[in-house]
């Protein structure tokens, strides 16, 4: 019986003779850097054919004019996932409901005295944090309730306080889209859930106000 080798070509390394050469180079090291530095998960073959191919003025696969629009929405599922798997495991507990908008809450004390309405002034104890655990705000740390207008609000509480009778404690999971979206506001990264504990201790009618 007789077998065959079969060889493989190993692509010689590539050496850096001229400034052309560690132009090239370096600017492929910058690309890569910034790429890694962004998170992206990538098909690194793609990359290479659009870039070798752009670059000599071939037709590629993507129009041009297309190529901003595909990052943005690349950019905005890589930055809210962590928020999303989150949420999704976390409807699963049996405590938990979810309002048709997305928001989730858990009743932790219910109370027995009136609802709030939308246009309503309210008064609450409250603590905000990451889905981390970590902490950015709490009336309850100042020993001071807020007082509010739930017109002025995130979209969360907008949805979330008017389920709540006065004396009532809740707990509140807000996506980022019914929070401050895209944007960091203070010590809260763009695209954050937030998790919120309320606490309704009083309610002034809009007619009183």
């Amino acid at each position: 019986v007789t077998t065959t080798k079969s060889t493989v070509k190993v692509a010689a390394p590539i050496a850096l003779t001229t400034v052309k050469d560690s132009l090239s180079y370096a600017l492929g090291v910058d690309i890569a850097s910034s790429l890694k530095q962004g998170g992206f998960d990538l098909n690194t073959a793609a990359l290479t054919e659009a870039l070798t191919k752009h670059l000599a003025d071939q037709p590629i696969l993507i129009d041009a004019d297309k190529t901003s629009s595909i990052i943005a929405n690349a950019v905005i599922e890589m930055r809210a996932k962590p928020g999303r798997d989150f949420l999704t495991e976390n409807k699963k507990k049996a405590t938990v409901k979810e309002t048709p908008e997305g928001l989730q809450y858990e009743v932790l004390v219910e109370g027995e005295g009136a609802y709030p309405m939308a246009s309503d002034e309210v008064v609450v104890h409250y603590k905000g944090s990451l889905i981390d655990g970590q902490q950015f705000d709490s009336s309850y740390d100042r020993n001071e309730p807020l007082t509010l207008n739930l017109d002025r609000v995130i979209e969360g509480w907008k949805l979330g306080i008017p389920l709540m009778r006065i004396g009532s404690k809740y707990k509140f999971y807000v996506p980022y889209n019914l929070a401050y979206g895209e944007r960091a506001t203070g010590s809260i990264p763009a695209f954050s859930t937030l998790v919120f504990e309320v606490e309704l201790l009083g309610v002034k009618k809009s007619s009183e106000i």
